[in-house]
């Protein structure tokens, strides 16, 4: 197409927009009705338009291109003309509704397409429902208080940091005969993993470390009870699973059953702490690694405090703040957990009566917990429009630089893939909600629960090893366990 035919084109869509005339009304709760009327003359104006390109592109026999009569490129495509031309003017009404009121719309517009009659030197009139963001007014962060636990560092921290430094460093002595299996040995296992009768993996020499419930991706279940005592060629049966959080892997939400034996076992002999020790790490004391290790202690410390404000004082917004979800937005959320638990348990050979039933139970379970998060994901949404909350196109790169480093990729290659993949504008939302969280947590009050009854500090409460067990085996939320490093 030329400039002048697009300059011609621009102009003409210009003008349909600004004489098409709307009206909007609420329709329930983050729902606008919006009212639709086309004028003849615009209707008219695209049916031309269409007709005049069909004409000039679609061949016709006998006719030299674009030659053909109107009166039979009417008669034979006149149904798909009428088509072409209803979804232009019907996407260009969408497109000009929104923007000409402000609507900002979270899922696709609803409307009957079948419902819509156009038809040559006839006005259009139709009308569509579109779900916005809710209206609501987010409360003075200031006024927010939240309870926080007071949580120290103590020596056994640090002696627990120590010990994983010392197992880097460790000597393994083979058991023998005499030995039975203790916490902390290192094992050697012939694995299989499956679910129901499909094999998934099979590893005749994985490493295990008694007492760490993890064999590689899998958190395991039983595995200790099994091996502690047990000799080298005892075979049993356990469970485990894949962490739900752990995306990327293909198993990840799913239960397996282990068929294990033993191969052998050995136990770790750990250095001494001394100056040589310490010279292995880069120190040149004792003294300053274990400064070192109590000062990254205490830096984690603190980041899991500011976590922890910023999840209590989260949710005390939610409870606080009145918000009205439609039931549909809702509703898809808590099917779209369903189908991927569904197609899970197919994948583990479960029988149809005992899918339907995990289904009912994720229905009535999760339909709070979704309600609860889309509020916290309106709630920060706010925060970032009523603190002007900005994400900088250098913060973006340096997000992408990380996961650049992770991935084994240069930031120019990352950056091109989560760009054409989609995904950038994900890492960009996901930084503004980061920064909205820090915004939640510096204006809310602060104070610290008292301590226990000895006037010690009190600990925080570690998460089980298994607090991502899939759907099947918990209802709890899914949690992040936590390893401590140096």
């Amino acid at each position: 197409m030329n400039p002048s035919a697009q300059l011609m084109e621009r102009h003409s869509l210009m003008a349909t927009s600004e004489t098409m005339e709307f009206s909007v009304e609420a329709a329930g709760p983050c729902r606008k009705r919006v009212k639709v009327n086309i004028p003849t003359e615009l209707v008219t104006m695209e049916f031309e338009k269409s007709y005049k390109q069909w004409i000039k592109t679609v061949p016709m026999r006998g006719f030299r291109q674009g030659k053909a009569p109107r009166s039979l490129v009417e008669k034979r495509f006149g149904p798909d003309i009428a088509l072409e031309v209803k979804k232009t003017l019907i996407d260009s009404a969408f497109d000009e509704a929104l923007k000409e009121n402000n609507l900002a719309p979270i899922a696709d517009p609803e409307l009957d397409l079948e419902s819509v009659t156009v038809e040559p030197r006839k006005p259009v009139a139709f009308d569509f429902v579109v779900t916005v963001k809710p209206e609501f007014e987010l409360p003075e962060l200031k006024e927010l208080s939240v309870e926080v636990p007071v949580v120290g560092i103590d020596e056994d921290d640090v002696d627990d940091a120590l010990k994983q430094l010392r197992k880097r460093k460790a000597t393994f002595r083979p058991l023998d005969a005499k030995n039975k299996i203790e916490n902390d040995d290192l094992a050697t296992l012939k694995v299989r993993g499956k679910i129901g009768d499909t094999e998934h993996f099979s590893n005749d020499n994985m490493p295990y470390e008694v007492g760490s419930n993890r064999l590689v991706d899998l958190i395991t279940e039983g595995m200790d009870k099994e091996l502690l005592g047990a000799k080298a060629g005892k075979s049993f049966g356990t469970t485990g699973f894949v962490p739900a959080h752990n995306a990327n892997h293909p198993l990840a939400g799913m239960e397996l059953d282990l068929d294990v034996e033993l191969i052998e076992a050995k136990r770790p002999e750990l250095p001494e702490v001394d100056e040589e020790f310490a010279k292995a790490f880069d120190f040149d004391s004792k003294d300053e690694l274990v400064g070192a290790i109590r000062k990254d202690l205490e830096n984690r410390l603190e980041s899991d405090r500011e976590k922890f404000i910023e999840s209590a004082a989260l949710a005390k917004l939610v409870d606080e703040t009145e918000i009205d979800l439609p039931d549909d937005l809702i509703e898809r959320e808590v099917e779209d957990m369903a189908r991927r638990a569904a197609y899970e348990m197919q994948m583990q050979g479960k029988s149809e009566e005992e899918i339907a039933q995990k289904i009912v139970e994720i229905r009535s379970r999760r339909a709070e917990e979704s309600t609860r998060e889309l509020k916290a994901y309106f709630l920060l949404d706010k925060i970032v429009e009523k603190e002007r909350i900005i994400v900088t196109e250098g913060e973006v790169r340096d997000a992408v630089a990380q996961i650049a480093a992770y991935q084994g990729q240069t930031v120019d290659q990352m950056y091109a893939l989560l760009r054409d993949s989609g995904r950038l504008g994900g890492l960009r939302n996901q930084l503004r909600e980061k920064k909205a969280r820090a915004k939640l947590r510096k204006k809310v009050q602060v104070t610290d629960a008292p301590a226990d009854a000895s006037g010690k500090a009190k600990k925080a409460d570690k998460k089980p090893a298994d607090a991502e067990k899939p759907a099947k085996k918990t209802a709890a939320k899914k949690k992040t366990t936590k390893k401590k490093k140096s």
